[in-house]
């Protein structure tokens, strides 16, 4: 007896799942069942990279962040409670949060046009929320001596989450001709962050402004998300080792010895997949590094 069809080629899916034509076949057709999405685990398709690159991940840092707050953290004379643990733990919760958003998304998006829709949403959910946190994080201990400047780029920060939050899961701004918006705000959003740095450098000089939050870092941690954004907007490097697949044709010989195909493995948004966790341990690294300089010189 011959084995069920697993997966499809584009031209076979409903237009609801039709997003990137430059991927032609690995898809999973409309399953109408949360038992066969998390049947889909056991074989390769073109979302299996999209859900392990942040599934395992978001495993980890769950781990890694418990190990380090009990365990790793160095302590200091001039320690200041168990709130520089929280903001260790609002962090590596966040990124929990946002991977585990992301991969469930990708894993079960092929159940239906309305899980789909969802589950969206609540990925871009995990998206702000990572965003948020990391950048209050970084403030927490950068303006640590200086409450009231500290407390308004919190309050900023929740606003401008708040506001992309209602742009999310608002249906009016659900459709295309909001999405040059819903783009503006999360933007807008994302530079925020340099808002602290700019402040940061006229309230104390470029270099303790630098070492307060860890620019480095930062810049770093930038460079990749914004790298992975620009990649996965441009379907680059799919679009540009695309073969054209006349509707209904079957594979030929040709086809398959074609070099540089990405249904599965290499096209754009599994690449920002991998740069954002990239981004992330850059993030990590930044908040290490602003937590001992909070304690080694802003207090001594």
């Amino acid at each position: 007896m011959s084995k069920a069809r697993r997966v499809y080629y584009y031209h076979e899916l409903d237009p609801w799942q039709q997003d990137n034509h430059y991927i032609r076949s690995g898809y999973v057709k409309e399953t109408a069942s949360y038992k066969e999405c998390i049947k889909s685990l056991t074989y390769l398709h073109n979302e299996s990279v999209n859900v392990y690159s942040h599934l395992l991940p978001s495993i980890f840092s769950s781990i890694a962040v418990i190990v380090f707050i009990n365990w790793r953290i160095e302590k200091y004379e001039n320690d200041l409670g168990i709130w520089e643990r929280l903001n260790f733990l609002q962090f590596g919760g966040a990124a929990t949060f946002c991977l585990t958003s992301s991969a469930l998304f990708h894993l079960f998006k092929s159940h239906s046009h309305k899980a789909s829709k969802f589950g969206n949403q609540c990925d871009y959910f995990g998206i702000i929320v990572m965003i948020t946190c990391s950048l209050n994080s970084i403030i927490l201990f950068a303006f640590y001596d200086v409450p009231k400047v500290r407390n308004g780029f919190l309050l900023l920060f929740f606003l401008l989450g708040t506001a992309c939050t209602k742009v999310t899961f608002d249906d009016k701004f659900s459709t295309p001709d909001y999405r040059p918006f819903r783009s503006f705000m999360f933007i807008l959003f994302g530079l925020s962050g340099t808002l602290p740095i700019v402040a940061g450098v006229k309230m104390f000089g470029w270099k303790d402004a630098i070492g307060r939050s860890a620019a480095n870092w930062c810049c770093a941690e930038g460079v990749f998300y914004i790298l992975g954004a620009c990649l996965y907007a441009l379907r680059v490097p799919e679009r540009f080792f695309h073969v054209e697949h006349p509707e209904g044709e079957e594979e030929t010989l040709l086809d398959k010895m074609k070099p540089g195909k990405f249904d599965l493995f290499g096209h754009s948004h599994q690449i920002f997949h991998v740069m954002v966790v990239v981004a992330a341990y850059c993030h990590w690294k930044a908040l290490v590094a602003c937590y001992h300089y909070l304690h080694t010189r802003t207090l001594s």
